[in-house]
């Protein structure tokens, strides 16, 4: 994996401090290697390679200058709160490699730290194609190229509990020298697009190396992407994961904690960011600075034994496997990457491609991985069954005006969204339901009931509202759009009571477990997961009828294509679907959800007109096809 974090201008001294009091360094002299200075920006000043000492991190990071002769490297960085010098990427292999390079001879173990250079040289080489660029104009709106990375490495081989565990920092200054000859601050906005990406292709590389040179055998990727080597001892992994151990416990403290405030399941960066103050918080000083990397594997070694795992046992069964004879299919592995992607997005862009054939492609070696991924990146966009959502230009571009991609300097590298045709159709299939369900007069509530039901609620004025419309609006699908403690479930609670004193029946479903337990201790609705309620219909163990209410809460998480499934079955009982949700809630680009008050759209910039049925030539457009029940500070 690759994490990515900002430096401040003292970031450096984190770094630096042991360099500087001599003690076995943590950062520069672990695992037999020296801070060094690497990148294109590295090469064009000619310290590609250099080793890397106190001073020269406090010129690069600390003040943004030449880190030999103390030159400025454009403008220096201003003393003030929030000023970002550098960014800190650090790549880790799976636990299996920092056992292998832990307890194996002196040969395998340098074999296997070769290899995770190699696989972190590669995973650079795709960062600075992809994500080193500069900005220029006013307020920066042109993004142009830049020379590449001004960058220095620190490669070490122990985790804070003294563990093994190799990995690679890499500290990445915020100067970039663009084609103009001036040194600039550098685009971070690709760094972050492409920080998966990057971490995939590393993991990916660094299989084909281990794979070639140790002749090691992988197990099956799983949904986060990482492989184990095949026959290192659990125990060891186990046993030898305390401070991962520390940060999942606290973690999934903090995870449970929020999401009992939130009432709601934490989306992935929500539960990255809650696993991320858990390492803060477990952080536990260094221990053992004076021990060198040679002792500390001699220590590993031993422990081993100590636990019944002699690495002169399973070593041999590990190592030395014969090659698989595999034959890359193109035409498979990109095939099977549209049909990935398009299974878990609605959207997705160049970087969410390479992530996925990061784990399709095989090779021998990590610069023809990386080579492969980016070449087949290009196939899998220009695919038929793609579609790309970029916006047409207000004109054609000059020469000038375009960068080495091909793009023009006012487009974001990493910004365009794609699909497939099978996703706009399904898309399309439930706009046009919604529209032709406007007039469907589904599940309406007789004006007395409602009125009994409001004259006995305690609700807000705007919840009231809510469910006037939910009960009265007849319309096939409604939405219920409010951010989280609007009131919406209480809104709910009182839409249910009045539908289900009319004679019809409540469904309740959402796309998690926890979301539709939270439905049903709140709004009394009986519910059960998306999916499970998508199988019963499709097995025949549940069938919808025209006295059925059908509500999906958080419905922003639900895909395209499962909206479209159950869509088309409440069509088709003659039902009617209540949408609920927050489109802000998660700051989610690939899942279909309300975007404004008066329709419901997924953000691919779907632009069609929607044709009423009944009005032959006739359009409606967006803003007046549907009734939105708004629930407070909706």
């Amino acid at each position: 994996m690759m994490s990515l974090v900002k430096l401040a201008p003292n970031g450096w001294r984190y770094f630096a401090e042991e360099i500087a009091t001599g003690r076995e360094d943590y950062y520069a002299r672990s695992a037999e290697r020296a801070g060094m200075f690497l990148g294109r920006g590295a090469e064009l000043l000619g310290i590609a390679g250099r080793e890397v000492d106190a001073l020269m991190l406090e010129r690069l990071i600390g003040q943004g200058r030449h880190p030999i002769d103390g030159s400025p490297l454009g403008r220096p960085f201003p003393d003030r709160p929030g000023v970002v010098a550098g960014f800190g990427l650090t790549f880790s292999p799976p636990k299996t490699v920092s056992v292998l390079w832990g307890t194996a001879d002196g040969d395998v173990s340098a074999s296997v730290l070769e290899a995770h250079e190699r696989a972190v040289d590669a995973s650079l080489a795709f960062l600075q194609d992809h994500a080193a660029f500069t900005r220029m104009g006013a307020g920066g709106v042109f993004q142009v190229d830049s020379e590449g990375f001004l960058a220095a490495a620190f490669t070490h081989g122990t985790s804070r509990a003294a563990d093994p565990q190799l990995h690679t920092h890499v500290l990445v200054a915020n100067k970039v020298r663009s084609a103009d000859g001036r040194w600039r601050s550098r685009d971070a906005r690709e760094l972050f697009e492409h920080q998966k990406a990057a971490g995939m292709l590393y993991k990916a590389a660094l299989s084909a190396e281990l794979t070639t040179s140790l002749r090691v055998r992988w197990t099956e990727v799983d949904e986060n992407g990482i492989a184990e080597i095949e026959g290192v001892p659990q125990v060891l992994v186990e046993a030898w994961s305390s401070r991962r151990k520390a940060v999942e416990e606290m973690g999934s403290q903090l995870v449970a904690e929020r999401e009992a405030d939130l009432r709601r399941e934490l989306s992935p960066s929500e539960r990255a960011t809650a696993y991320q103050l858990a390492a803060y918080r477990t952080r536990a000083p260094k221990v053992e600075p004076d021990t060198p990397t040679t002792k500390l594997i001699a220590r590993w070694r031993e422990e081993a034994r100590s636990w019944g795992q002699e690495p002169e046992q399973w070593l041999p069964s590990v190592l030395g496997h014969e090659a698989a004879q595999e034959t890359l299919d193109r035409v498979a592995i990109v095939r099977a990457t549209i049909e990935r992607l398009q299974s878990t997005k609605a959207t997705w862009g160049r970087s969410d491609a390479v992530e996925v054939l990061s784990t399709l492609v095989t090779s021998s070696h990590a610069d023809e991985v990386r080579g492969l991924v980016d070449e087949l990146a290009e196939v899998v966009l220009r695919n038929d069954a793609v579609c790309s959502l970029a916006a047409p230009l207000p004109a054609e571009m000059p020469n000038v005006l375009r960068r080495r991609d091909g793009m023009t300097q006012i487009e974001r590298h990493g910004a365009t969204r794609f699909t497939t045709k099978k996703t706009l159709r399904a898309e399309g299939r439930v706009l046009e339901s919604v529209a032709n369900g406007i007039d469907a007069r589904a599940a309406i509530v007789p004006s007395r009931i409602v009125n009994d039901v409001l004259s006995e609620s305690i609700l807000g004025e705007d919840q009231r509202r809510a469910v006037h419309d939910l009960l009265s609006g007849g319309e096939r699908v409604a939405l219920l759009v409010g951010p989280a403690g609007a009131g919406k479930s209480r809104a709910l609670h009182s839409a249910r009571e009045g539908w289900e004193l009319a004679g019809y029946h409540l469904v309740g479903i959402a796309p998690s477990a926890m979301a539709a337990s939270v439905l049903h201790e709140e709004a009394g609705i009986a519910s059960d997961t998306l999916a499970r309620f998508l199988l019963d219909l499709e097995n025949g163990k549940r069938r919808l009828t025209n006295r059925d209410v059908v509500v999906l809460d958080e419905a922003t998480m639900a895909r395209t294509d499962d909206l479209d499934a159950l869509l088309g079955e409440v069509t088709r009982a003659n039902s009617k679907l209540v949408l609920v949700g927050d489109p802000q809630q998660l700051g989610n680009r690939h899942r279909f959800r309300p975007t404004c008050g008066r329709w419901c759209r997924k953000v691919t910039g779907w632009s069609g007109e929607l044709r009423r049925p009944d009005r032959p030539g006739s359009t409606r457009r967006r803003g007046s096809s549907c009734r939105i029940a708004q629930s407070p500070a909706s």
